[in-house]
Order: C-alpha cells, then sequence, then structure tokens
C-alpha cells in the first residue's frame, strides 16, 4: 500500500481554511506562510486525486471531500491531548493516596505503627489502613486487595516472579504468662503442658504451625488433628495481649523484644521450654513489583528498615 500524505499538521491546514475561508487567513492561524499553506494543500489533494476547495463569489469553499477532515480531526486531536496526559501520568505518577498495609499486631508494634507515623508526618492526605489478614496474604497481594504485607518467610512462595521479598528481621519468640501461673518455675516444658492452657489470640496458630510443624525433640510435636485451644474475646494490639496475659491462665507466644520491660519487672514471665530450647522466626517486606516505584510503597518500605536498623540487636 502507498504510503499516504495525510497527516495531522495537513488536516489542521484543511481545517483552518474551511472555516476561515482563506488561505491569508488560515496562514496567520496555524502561524506559517501563506506560500508553504498553498503547498500544503495543494500536494495533499495531488496525493490523495482529489480537489478540496474551489473559488467562489466568497471565496474559496470547501468541497464535500473536506467533510471527513472536519468530522475527525477533533477525535484526533482529543486522542492526542489523552495520549499526552497518560505519558505525562507515567512519567511523573501522582502520589497514591491510600495505602494498603496487612501485618499482625506484634509487626504492627514493632515496626508498622512508627512507619505509618512517619508516613503521615510527610504525606498528612495519605489514607492508611491496617489489617491482620496474614494467611491468605499472597493471594490478597495478587489480587490487589492490599498493597504491602509483613509475615513470615513460610507463608509467601519464594519462587514468585510477582512479589518482592525484602528480609527484615528475626525474632527470638518466646511463651510468656503471668506470675502467678502454674508453669511457673517449671523446667523443661513440653508441649502437651502449654497445650494444657489456651493461646491469647488465634493469630497465634499460625506461628505455631510455623515452629511445631515437626518434631522437636523432648519438646513434642504438634497434632494437627487438635487445634490449640484459644481465647475468644478480639485481641486487636500487643498491649492487650500482654493485659490479657498478666491477668488470666493463658499463655501468649512473643517476640522477646517486646516484652523485655516486663520481664524485667517481673510483670510477665518467660517460660523454660524444652531445656532452654529456642525459637526463632524470620520476617519479610512483601509487595507487587509492579508496585515497586510507587510513592507511598516506597516510602513506607524506607520507613519500615529505618525502625529496624534502631531495632536491630535487641534480641
Amino acid at each position: 500500500m502507498a504510503k499516504s500524505g495525510l497527516t495531522f499538521r495537513k488536516m489542521e491546514m484543511v481545517e483552518a481554511i474551511a472555516k476561515l475561508g482563506s488561505v491569508s487567513a488560515a496562514a496567520n492561524a496555524l502561524g506559517v506562510s501563506q506560500p508553504a499553506l498553498t503547498q500544503g494543500i495543494r500536494s495533499l489533494e495531488g496525493e490523495l486525486g482529489i480537489t478540496l476547495f474551489s473559488r467562489g463569489p466568497r471565496g474559496l469553499e470547501p468541497t464535500s471531500f473536506v467533510q471527513p477532515f472536519l468530522a475527525h480531526i477533533d477525535t484526533i486531536r482529543i486522542g492526542l491531548a489523552e495520549t499526552a496526559l497518560e505519558l505525562g501520568q507515567k512519567k511523573n505518577p501522582a502520589p497514591q493516596r491510600f495505602l494498603r498495609i496487612s501485618a499482625g499486631i506484634r509487626s504492627c508494634k514493632v515496626w508498622v505503627d512508627e512507619a505509618i507515623e512517619a508516613l503521615r508526618q510527610t504525606n498528612p492526605d495519605l489514607k492508611l489502613t491496617v489489617d491482620h489478614e496474614l494467611l491468605h496474604l499472597y493471594s490478597r497481594l495478587i489480587e490487589d486487595e492490599v498493597d504491602i504485607g509483613i509475615t513470615m518467610t513460610d507463608l509467601i512462595p519464594e519462587a514468585s516472579r510477582r512479589i518482592v521479598i525484602e528480609p527484615l528481621g528475626q525474632w527470638r519468640l518466646v511463651f510468656i504468662c503471668r506470675p502467678s501461673h502454674a508453669l511457673v518455675n517449671q523446667k523443661n516444658l513440653t508441649l502437651d503442658q502449654l497445650r494444657a492452657f489456651p493461646l491469647a489470640g488465634h493469630f497465634n496458630y499460625p506461628v505455631i504451625l510455623r515452629l511445631f510443624n515437626g518434631n522437636n525433640g523432648d519438646f513434642g510435636s504438634l497434632d494437627l488433628s487438635k487445634s490449640w485451644p484459644t481465647l475468644s474475646a478480639p485481641i486487636e494490639t500487643l498491649d492487650f495481649i500482654k493485659a490479657v496475659v498478666a491477668s488470666q491462665d493463658c499463655l501468649a507466644i512473643v517476640p522477646r523484644s517486646t516484652v523485655e520491660q516486663e520481664l524485667k519487672e517481673g510483670s510477665l514471665v518467660a517460660l523454660d521450654i524444652g531445656g532452654s530450647m529456642q525459637f526463632f522466626v524470620k520476617l519479610i517486606l512483601v509487595y507487587l513489583r509492579e508496585k515497586a516505584n510507587v510513592p507511598s510503597v516506597t516510602q513506607f518500605v524506607h520507613a519500615i528498615k529505618q525502625v529496624e536498623a534502631r531495632r536491630a540487636g535487641l534480641d
């Protein structure tokens, strides 16, 4: 197919002459010389094999071939403007006005709360939401139900190409109870002894599965057919879980660094597990690869890393 000489600039020439009625007025409107405008129209007529204008008593009069130009030029003009706008948005994306975070209540206490406060100072209009639905975090990220999450390594498939995984910290976990609890001062506690008491919050269960999914020597292994009893009361903050444990004969498993002060004061006690067996979990920050350059996401990641840099070495 022969290449057409029709361009948007030539369409503008046809439109200007049709609306203004003369070559001189059209040339002034377009900022070109009359000879250049005349040559442009003539070359277009020759290439298309049509006559665009005829000379009448009132000057140049458009033929029927001009109508398609006038019918479509505004559509093309709008399309060009929208394309330029989209390119500008991609080059300089507008800041995201919301950030959806998913993290456990311990992560909120250790990292998220402080990072959110930093974000609010620099982005006062940013709408932030936090939930604790970590068991389905991977699918929620993929389905764009959440923007970023903090979870354990075992809950996110490492082979996923769509997910960015940023290592955070390693937590040393301890079982805590109140000083008057029946298990205090007992040595080498086993899993069965612990399971005689409920956990303070069902959100402990993913951690329990991570730690006890296998044989742990004399400490024992978790029977997955029998769930660990949990308190039914909703628990939303780490401070609340500590208050519940301090007032009831239930247990909780928490990062040691989050209860260091209470252990020193004696308001909470860390239990002696399986001959001083220690438990650790690795925490990660995860988000979709396509959101790696979203300002609110990158700022949150930076804030979390600053918090972790200060926290490191406490466990």
